[in-house]
C-alpha cells in the first residue's frame, strides 16, 4: 500500500482581518462608489456576480434612521467603557444584534430590494446569519481585508468569465449618517472577489484601488464576504461619529450565529409572537405552505 502527500492545504485562511496581519490601510485618494440614481433589482443583481456589491437607497426613511440611531446610541454601557482613544484607537462601540431576543430587529431583515437580492444571489431559502450595532469615532480605520474567503482559486481561473464563483454569504450596512470622507466610510475595491483570494499587504487589485461608499442616511450597501474592503480613515475635528447597523445573509448550510428559530425555546414569546411567515423563514424556521408569500 502506497500513500500519496498532498501539497494543497487542508485549510483556507479566510482573511479576515487581525491585529497581527500586515493588512495595509488604504489612505490615497478617494473616488466614490457610483450612485444609483434609481434601484434596479436586475441590476443589483447582476453587480454582486461582476463587482460584489449593491448600493439600495432610501431603506429607512428619516424616523426609522432617527429611531435605530437613538437605539444604537443608548444600548450598552456608559460611553467610557468603549472610548479606546488613549489606547491609540477610537470609540469603538460595537454591540451584537440578537434578532432571537428583540422583536424591534425583525422590521429590518426582509427590506425590499435588500432581501430581494439576498435571496437571488444565495438561494430563496436564506437565512438571516448574524448582525451588529456600530458606533466608531475619530481615529477608526480599517485595513483592507475579506470576511470570509470560502473558495480560494488561482486567479486566472477566478476572473475567467466562464467562471461563476458562489456567494455564501454577504453583508448589509444599513447606514445612519450622510457619510462624508472624514468620518470613515466603507472602501470596497470593485471586483476583487475574483482575484481568488484575500489580499496580502495590499490596497488594491489588478489597478483598482478602494472606492468609497459615500452614501446617505438611510441607505444600504450589500456586499459578498469575499469582497475586498475597509474602512477610510475618520478624521472628522467634531469628533463626529459613524454609525452604521450590519445584517449577514447566509446560504441555508453557513451556521447560523444564534439559534434558528425550529428551537423557540430560545426565542423571545414576543419575536414569535410578532414575526411574518418570511421573517420565520429567514430566522430558520418552520413555515406552512399556505403561508409562505416568497
Amino acid at each position: 500500500m502506497t500513500t500519496t502527500t498532498l501539497n494543497a492545504p487542508r485549510v483556507i485562511e479566510n482573511g479576515h482581518y487581525k491585529k497581527d496581519q500586515k493588512f495595509k490601510v488604504y489612505d490615497g485618494p478617494l473616488e466614490n462608489l457610483p450612485y444609483p440614481e434609481h434601484f434596479d433589482l436586475d441590476a443589483a443583481i447582476d453587480a454582486m456576480f461582476t463587482d460584489g456589491y449593491a448600493i439600495i437607497p432610501g431603506v429607512l426613511n428619516k424616523q426609522e434612521v432617527a429611531d435605530l440611531r437613538h437605539l444604537m446610541n443608548t444600548s450598552g454601557g456608559p460611553d467610557e467603557q468603549y472610548d479606546e482613544t488613549k489606547k491609540g484607537w477610537c470609540f469603538n462601540k460595537h454591540l451584537n444584534v440578537e434578532f432571537h431576543k428583540d422583536p424591534h430587529f425583525l422590521r429590518y431583515i426582509n427590506r425590499p430590494g435588500v432581501v430581494d437580492i439576498a435571496r437571488a444571489v444565495l438561494g430563496n431559502n436564506c437565512r438571516v446569519q448574524s448582525g451588529s450595532m456600530w458606533i466608531t469615532g475619530p481615529g477608526r480605520r480599517m485595513p483592507i481585508h475579506a470576511d470570509f474567503l470560502p473558495v480560494a482559486l488561482p486567479e486566472e481561473y477566478a476572473s475567467d468569465p466562464r467562471v461563476i464563483i458562489p456567494i455564501h454569504e454577504c453583508v448589509a450596512q444599513f447606514y445612519l449618517d450622510d457619510l462624508t470622507a472624514d468620518i470613515g466610510p466603507t472602501v470596497v475595491v470593485p471586483g476583487s472577489f475574483k482575484s481568488g483570494r484575500a489580499p496580502e499587504g495590499e490596497t488594491e487589485w489588478n489597478g483598482i484601488k478602494p472606492k468609497a461608499a459615500m452614501l446617505k442616511a438611510g441607505d444600504v450597501l450589500l456586499f459578498r464576504f469575499d469582497c475586498w474592503h475597509g474602512a477610510y480613515s475618520n478624521t472628522n475635528k467634531e469628533g463626529r461619529r459613524r454609525h452604521i447597523m450590519q445584517l449577514a445573509y447566509a446560504h441555508r448550510r453557513v451556521e447560523p450565529g444564534y439559534p434558528p428559530m425550529v428551537y423557540d425555546k430560545y426565542y423571545n414569546p414576543e419575536v414569535l409572537a410578532q414575526a411574518t411567515p418570511e421573517q420565520c423563514q429567514l430566522l430558520g424556521g418552520r413555515v406552512k405552505p399556505e403561508e409562505k408569500k416568497y
